[in-house]
């Protein structure tokens, strides 16, 4: 019993000697001075605002067409006969070449019947206008001498009175006439001329097939005349304009078009303002109907603004400045997107902009600028 009670006294001393000794350090440990704080600031990259012009820079993609794509139907019927070149898909044309002849050899020769007859009509009635309208005589007469039954029908002479106009139609001489006119519009109409340089993109009949009327013969395109379809954003479209030129990029080849025509709508599919730009190829092409190629437009066309990294725009239009050393936001002009950096305005030069992305620091934050 006595041992228990002197071993509670030992750990009772020891403790307290612990606890004077702690005392003792607390006491003599130096106390920090308050302007040793230290603070952490941050260091962000910078730049001074300065107001430039720059190039718009607009370069798109766009696909060739041909100018014109027209579908060549039968107006007559008959027997499809070889023109000037073979009907065959893919074979070129120059214009005015004979694309595609329809039998029509008893049609001519119809006419010619007709031609004769009213030669005929108007040999007989001739010595009647001598006599009746001698001085309308010679203008009939030279018409009459006018006359091949080979050959087109001359224009009619000029009828100068009442009297004359009744007797001519009286003798059957205006609707003879007329007839054969409109059987010389409707001959035209068993051949078909190329009206541009271009090439058969699809035949549908082949030599030596019947041709029905309203059928669908083949479809031909220019060559000639190319028209480059450019989706353009409606922000760069506002530095387009009509009869701009445009430098055309392919694979290989260089050249220069023109805008012809700006569509006035935003296509609601690609959200995109369509740029109708006419380029002619030279007699080596350049371009293929088809084909993607680089559209660049305005070369000369000059941007002012503050061209700043795109990292550095917060919510679309919104970037840090540095105001004492402290993050500030500011809302921008957005005048030109290029592919790294926007050219923007809406800043006042000599202002200090951060050009890096800061989206997680809240404004008011002390930094750095390192310009």
């Amino acid at each position: 019993m006595k041992t228990k009670v002197l071993y509670t006294i030992a750990v009772i001393a020891v403790l307290l000697i612990s606890v004077l000794f702690t005392g003792r350090l607390i006491q003599n440990k130096p106390v920090p001075n308050s302007n040793d704080k230290t603070e952490n600031v941050l260091n962000v990259k910078s730049q001074k605002a300065e107001y430039s012009k720059y190039e718009a820079n607009i370069k798109y993609r766009g696909r060739v067409y041909s100018f014109e794509n027209i579908s060549l139907s039968a107006e007559v019927s008959g027997k499809i006969i070889q023109g000037d070149i073979p009907f065959k898909a893919g074979q070129e044309f120059k214009k005015n070449d004979l694309l595609i002849h329809i039998y029509s050899d008893d049609v001519k020769a119809s006419l010619m019947s007709g031609r004769s007859n009213f030669l005929r009509t108007l040999s007989s009635i001739l010595p009647d206008i001598n006599y009746d309208f001698p001085e309308e005589y010679e203008k009939w007469k030279t018409f009459f001498n006018n006359l091949k039954v080979d050959q087109k029908m001359p224009e009619l002479p000029q009828i100068n009175s009442e009297q004359e106009q009744i007797y001519l139609a009286s003798k059957g001489v205006l609707t003879e006439y007329y007839l054969l006119k409109q059987q010389e519009i409707n001959l035209k109409k068993y051949t078909i001329h190329a009206p541009f340089n271009g090439s058969f993109k699809i035949v549908n009949r082949e030599i030596g097939s019947v041709a029905n009327m309203g059928a669908e013969l083949a479809s031909i395109i220019r060559t000639d005349k190319m028209e480059i379809v450019v989706p353009v954003l409606p922000e760069d479209a506002k530095w387009i304009k009509n009869d701009d030129e445009v430098i055309l990029i392919g694979e290989d080849s260089v050249k220069k078009g023109k805008v012809a025509r700006i569509a006035g709508f935003v296509d609601q599919s690609t959200q995109s303002i369509n740029i109708y730009v006419n380029y002619y190829p030279s007699e080596s092409q350049a371009f293929f109907i088809g084909e993607f190629i680089d559209v660049k437009f305005s070369d000369n066309k000059k941007i002012e603004g503050i061209k700043i990294p795109r990292e550095a725009l917060l919510d679309d239009n919104q970037v840090f400045i540095i105001k004492n050393n402290t993050l500030s936001l500011k809302s921008v002009v957005i005048e030109r997107s290029l592919e790294d950096y926007f050219i923007i305005s809406g800043i006042t030069n000599g202002e200090i902009i951060v050009s890096e992305s800061l989206a997680d620091v809240p404004e008011g934050t002390k930094v750095n600028a390192i310009i």
